[in-house]
């Protein structure tokens, strides 16, 4: 009686705990995942109105760098509850905090004799701190985008601890002819 007992309760458990396991446990990771840092670019200022165009132009290359990189996710403007002024005034940290923005990147654009100069502040919004002490850039107004690529690989630096490099050039040669006398 006392085997059947013992027959009848070993048929009732679990077959992974009558046979051991085939052998080690094996996780094979096949690709890794890094959730963009959202980040928050509002258009920058202009001290003069025919600057505003240009002003969005250039805030609008730092989010687009900022975006390539697959290290940020810009958050959309229309997502902004708070509006940046100037760049004196302090930041009200609660509002972009509210629509989870982890970085806050602003700007100013100035005209000065012909050229413009492009003022760059980046934000840490959770721990309410400036990151850095802000960058300015002088340049022709036709140099916009390079200085639009310039604020973007400080922004990128400062945050990830990386070199930048949204403002890196490509150099193409080609030659032709035979090997002693190419042209």
């Amino acid at each position: 009686m006392l085997r059947l007992l013992l027959c009848f309760m070993l048929a009732a458990m679990p077959a992974t705990a009558q046979s051991p396991p085939n052998g080690p446990l094996r996780i094979e990771i096949t690709e890794g995942v890094i959730e963009p840092v959202p980040i928050a670019v509002p258009d920058f200022l202009a001290d003069d109105p025919a600057l505003e165009d240009r002003a969005a132009e250039i805030a609008a290359g730092v989010r687009a760098d900022l975006d390539s990189s697959g290290r940020f996710r810009p958050i959309p403007q229309e997502a902004f509850i708070s509006t940046v002024t100037s760049l004196d005034s302090p930041v009200e940290f609660a509002d972009w905090q509210a629509i989870n923005a982890q970085g806050l990147v602003v700007g100013k654009v100035l005209s000065e004799g012909g050229r413009i100069t492009v003022q760059c502040r980046l934000y840490d919004v959770f721990a309410e701190t400036p990151l850095g002490d802000g960058l300015q850039f002088a340049s022709a107004d036709t140099a916009w985008r390079r200085m639009a690529h310039k604020g973007a690989d400080a922004g990128y630096s400062r945050i990830t601890g990386e070199g930048g490099y949204f403002d890196s050039r490509v150099v193409f040669v080609a030659e032709s002819g035979p090997k002693d006398a190419r042209d």
